[in-house]
């Protein structure tokens, strides 16, 4: 009974139309169409130039949000904080200082007795 519920759930996913490959993953896979016995042959180049298009235009959405700022010793930030948080809740814990600044995107910022590498993605420049 649960093999039977197993094989239709994996067969609905195989079947289910992806919105980046443009076709169902199980039609990529085994190269038929999961509903009617057509062939189809897949075009990897093409595929992969559409994801990488859609990967762009995300990129490019974020980018024009971004404020540019070099991150220096010393210098104050405010931290985001994990998790979900409600409307009207603060977005960031409280100010830590910058200890070191990284070049591959990361700052290391002093929490009480110990110290964090984070991303500067999570951080915003705290400006008092």
């Amino acid at each position: 009974m649960i093999d039977d519920f197993l094989v239709a759930v994996a067969w609905a996913i195989r079947s289910t139309y992806h919105l980046v490959l443009k076709l169902s993953p199980g039609t990529a896979v085994l190269g038929r169409d999961m509903l009617f016995d057509i062939p189809y042959i897949a075009d990897w180049t093409a595929i992969g130039k559409c994801q990488q298009a859609s990967v762009d235009q995300i990129n490019t959405h974020r980018n024009a949000r971004r404020v540019d700022f070099d991150y220096a010793v010393g210098q104050k930030v405010l931290l985001k904080k994990d998790g979900i948080i409600r409307k009207a809740e603060d977005k960031y814990v409280r100010s830590y200082n910058v200890t070191q600044v990284h070049t591959n995107g990361t700052i290391t910022i002093q929490l009480r007795t110990m110290s964090e590498l984070i991303n500067i993605r999570r951080a915003t420049p705290f400006f008092e």
